[in-house]
């Protein structure tokens, strides 16, 4: 009896393969620079820690998104995402993966280059639109390059303090 409710609650290639869809689609909004669009990827209530920064709730996230990352500091970007582990958590997934962002600059950062890595490890929740991420932990482990073009040319702020 045990056995069956281990594999009824495993998540199906379906569940998998749509929450890959969504990490996939964040990258597309990212690149885009269309930050008005994250409603497909995040939970209205969601929470993110970024390096130790939190953001609390999609609009906090939008609004961040559009000061710090515009077409001013940033004229174009590629996040790619690699290796992602889905699992099951109680009526959420979780899902672990690797990230790689190269970002092109703009204005005063015209001749730069920022690229990073990392690592996503992200909890959804099935809503009615879907699955939606409730919860994102952010790490980056390398970072090349002039980040202060992720920050409205300011000093990278990464941390709440």
């Amino acid at each position: 009896m045990e056995e069956e409710n281990v594999m009824a609650a495993a998540p199906t290639l379906e569940d998998c393969h749509a929450i890959q869809q969504i990490l996939y689609r964040y990258c597309e909004i990212v690149d885009a620079l269309d930050w008005d669009a994250m409603d497909e990827v995040f939970s209205e209530n969601t929470v993110g820690i970024y390096n130790g920064m939190e953001v609390d709730g999609l609009a906090t996230l939008i609004s961040s998104g559009k000061h710090n990352m515009s077409r001013n500091t940033v004229a174009a970007t590629q996040h790619n995402i690699s290796n992602p582990r889905v699992s099951i958590v109680g009526d959420q997934m979780r899902c672990i993966s690797n990230y790689y962002a190269v970002h092109f600059g703009a204005g005063s950062f015209a001749d730069k280059v920022c690229s990073m890595w990392g690592v996503y490890d992200d909890t959804f929740q099935r809503t009615a639109d879907g699955w939606r991420i409730v919860r994102r932990d952010y790490t980056s482990t390398a970072i090349q390059g002039d980040e202060r073009m992720l920050f409205a040319g300011e000093a990278a702020t990464w941390d709440a303090s």
